[in-house]
């Protein structure tokens, strides 16, 4: 059974921030340690939980005295660019470079993240993306009032020198193409960030290991951190089981606005941080928790992708667990298998070609939206949330901006369900992305990626579909009017053979009528290879089932 989004909030125990692994002393790395991992983070084990100091640093040098990464706890970073937010505490924030060491990327993803995590009596120290190298030796300081609690019965004083806290990183994985991931267990990295980094370095576009098959194995723990993966075909990602796979962090549009993409350098402008709260750095990164760009046949299957951000009044609140923005005719494959996508309002922003096959996505507003070629949910749970900010609207499952001339996103033979606390007949299947012609929607791509003339059409298909009580009777919210406003075989918004939950027909005649459609034959998308087979100009796409 998919691992509901409401279990993770209430039961927050099946999250624990901080996995160490097993060490003898206080500090993680060991001190002396001569087999870390590149991609650790530092912890420190106090006696009971410690608290967070308002300045100092941590520093990290190699044995030689050169200073490779500065974690900085006070707010300096965050005002240093002139924000005037005030949602949130402008402590403890760090810019990060994700990719930052991989020497074929030209563009990287810049990020606001929290460096320090206290949980339990456990305080975590994520080190910028790329700071530690492998098979080279480090020392660690970090200043006195940074962390504020009693290790083994003494008041905790920072660390100095260059013997205190001392560790040696372990030499390079042997496959360059296949790595394994555990955040707690022998395995070749600590984090999916560094293993993704790994890949790129290896298996790029202009790699030497560009055609091969690439995998990355992940194993039961949870992975606290936002990813980038860019340039790089054909990598499958698997977890070892799909709820004891959790890769979360608290992303939103209030804390990395904008959807993110990669970018030269982080960007200095400054955005509104939600209504009447200041402003933001917009760095250009993102509010998704996992960036995939430029990427063709990238696989992700059984384990679970969540946002943990948690919708507030007053909060920009978009907030993707992925954004596929990959979006070439010839390229472009995604495929999730027994995945679980959970987050509230964009869960998932899709373009190119996406297929979601027995997986599990649940969010409140918009939650699947995009500009896709083609998107695909086979045998799938598209499941609705309670709303954080209004507990009596049922939201919108799809807002469509699809690539004109293609089929955009289709629902086959899968189910709608919501939360019990969702109400009767509240929940639209679809609003518009309100991009209307002339300007949108009114030129087939042929060669290249999309621009704003190809995309806006609100493409969406039910086929076959089980809907729960929380669907709206009449389905389709009209304002805006959708793009085309009547429907056709190919376009608009489209309906064949719902059900209830229980499998029996479902009376669809209170169905808004005047921009969507129960009647037209919809048997060109009764198959995957029907929906992906204008892929590449006509050669087709079939992705195959395990």
């Amino acid at each position: 059974m998919p691992l509901k989004l409401s279990t993770l909030v209430v039961n927050a125990a099946l999250v624990t921030l901080v996995s160490p692994g097993a060490h003898a002393g206080p500090f993680a790395p060991d001190t002396g340690d001569t087999a870390a991992y590149s991609d650790t983070r530092l912890a420190i084990t106090f006696d009971t939980a410690p608290s967070l100091g308002s300045a100092g640093k941590i520093k990290v040098f190699t044995t030689d005295g050169t200073l490779v990464d500065t974690i900085d706890v006070s707010d300096a970073v965050s005002k240093m660019s002139g924000e005037t937010q005030t949602l949130f505490s402008a402590r403890n924030t760090e810019i990060d470079k994700l990719g930052g060491n991989v020497p074929s990327l030209a563009q990287w993803r810049y990020v606001y993240y929290r460096p320090v995590v206290i949980s339990g009596s456990t305080a975590s120290i994520k080190l910028h993306d790329g700071a530690l190298r492998p098979d080279t030796a480090y020392y660690v300081n970090i200043d006195n009032g940074v962390l504020n609690g009693k290790v083994a019965g003494a008041s905790f004083r920072g660390v100095s020198g260059t013997s205190a806290w001392t560790f040696k990183t372990k030499a390079t994985p042997g496959s360059p193409t296949a790595v394994t991931v555990d955040d707690d267990g022998p395995a070749d990295f600590r984090t999916v960030q560094g293993a993704l980094d790994w890949i790129m370095q290896n298996g790029c576009v202009t790699c030497a290991y560009a055609g091969a098959a690439k995998t990355i194995t992940v194993k039961n723990g949870n992975y606290r951190e936002l990813l980038f993966l860019r340039n790089v075909n054909n990598l499958t990602i698997t977890g070892e089981s799909r709820s004891g796979v959790i890769v979360f962090y608290d992303n939103s549009d209030s804390f990395n606005p904008g959807t993110g993409f990669g970018t030269t350098s982080a960007g200095a402008t400054l955005v509104s941080a939600g209504p009447n709260v200041g402003t933001r750095r917009y760095l250009g990164g993102g509010r998704n928790v996992l960036l995939a760009e430029n990427a063709d046949l990238l696989k992700l299957t059984n384990f679970t992708l969540w946002n943990a951000h948690r919708k507030t009044s007053g909060w920009d609140n978009q907030a993707e667990t992925m954004y596929f923005n990959s979006s070439t005719l010839g390229g472009s494959r995604l495929s999730a298998l027994s995945m679980n996508f959970m987050s509230a309002q964009d869960t998932l922003l899709l373009k190119g070609w996406s297929w979601f096959y027995k997986s599990y996505v649940s969010g409140d507003v918009d939650f699947i939206w995009g500009s896709p070629y083609a998107a695909l949910f086979e045998q799938s749970e598209l499941h609705t949330i309670v709303d954080g900010t209004n507990a009596s609207s049922g939201g919108y499952i799809f807002q469509a901006r699809a690539a004109y001339g293609y089929p955009g996103f289709v629902v086959l033979n899968s189910k709608l369900t919501a939360d019990a606390a969702i109400p009767a007949g509240s929940t639209w299947l679809a609003r518009s992305g309100g991009l209307a012609p002339p300007t949108y929607c009114t030129t087939k791509t042929t060669t290249g990626g999309l621009g704003s003339a190809n995309l806006g059409c609100d493409n969406l298909a039910y086929i076959n579909t089980r809907m729960g009580t929380h669907i709206r009777t009449a389905g389709w919210q009209a304002t805006p009017a959708p793009t085309p406003a009547t429907p056709t075989a190919t376009a608009g918004w489209r309906e064949r053979g719902s059900m209830d939950l229980s499998g029996n027909t479902l009376n669809v005649s209170g169905r808004n009528q005047n921009v969507s459609s129960t009647g037209i034959d919809l048997s060109g998308l009764d198959t995957r290879t029907e929906v992906f087979q204008a892929w590449n100009n006509g050669a087709g796409w079939v992705p195959a089932t395990p």
